[in-house]
Formats: C-alpha cells, structure tokens, sequence
C-alpha cells in the first residue's frame, strides 16, 4: 500500500526540465494552415505561422515572431519582443483525437494567449515534433 502511495506521488509531481522541452513543436491540421514553434535550449522561441491556397490560387504567406521562453513546473509561457504573451501547459500524453488518429504524444495545449485569433492558435494543440508517431505528418 506505502509503495503504491509512493508511487502515485512521484508521478503525480513529475515536472517537466528546460531541457526536455527544447524542440520544435507543430499543429497537425488538414487545413491551408501550419504552425510551428521552435523552442530553442537557450531560451529563445519562434513562432512560424504559413498559410496558402489550396488551389495555388496564391502564393505562401509567412510570417515569424520572435520572443523567449519560460518553464515554470508544467507551465511554458512564450513572451514575445511584440509583448504578446501566449502560455501553455505542457502536456506528456497529447491525444491525437484532434487530427482523427488513435494515440497521444507529448505537446502543449493552449492555455491562454494575447496572440489575435488570426494566429489559430485556440483552434490546435502543438505536438513535439521528435516524439510524434510514425506515419503522423505535420
């Protein structure tokens, strides 16, 4: 029963290292949209935000914010030079259900933003790159 207790405890408590959450970090859609966010070891973040025309009507619009990042237990807070703040919580298992596959992989889902609503960023969760499935494209 005190190791079952131990158990839950410690796993309960798992907190997430700066170092384990460097990455890059994608939305999986099916849309004329991709967002990607590069949270680099050193503390520098970047989002990249592409959108397009599904009959090549026009040309890619892209465009990159520039900021930092935070770790603070499960809490990642991206602060932009703009002074837009988004903040997430980092979440080890993310499922896959928003993009129709079974499974979950380690991401981060929205907790609030000053981001626009033209950034999508309320519509998607972010999923880390290196850790998603085989056969799961970005």
């Amino acid at each position: 029963m005190n190791v079952l207790f131990l158990l839950m405890l410690v796993t309960s408590a798992q907190t997430v290292s700066p170092a384990t959450i460097a990455g890059q970090y994608v939305a999986v859609t099916e849309t004329e949209y991709k967002i990607t966010l590069t949270l680099e070891s050193k503390g520098r973040a970047q989002y990249e935000f592409v959108t397009w025309e599904a009959d090549g009507s026009a040309p890619e619009q892209h465009e990159k914010l520039f900021g930092k990042w935070s770790l603070s237990g499960n809490t990642l807070t991206v602060q932009l030079s703009s002074g837009k703040v988004t903040i997430y919580s980092v979440v080890p298992c993310l499922s896959h259900q928003e993009f129709g596959e079974a499974g979950c992989s380690p991401g981060l889902r929205l907790f609030n933003t000053t981001l626009a609503d033209r950034y999508g960023l309320k519509r998607f969760g972010l999923w880390n790159v290196a850790s998603l499935k085989n056969g799961v494209q970005p």
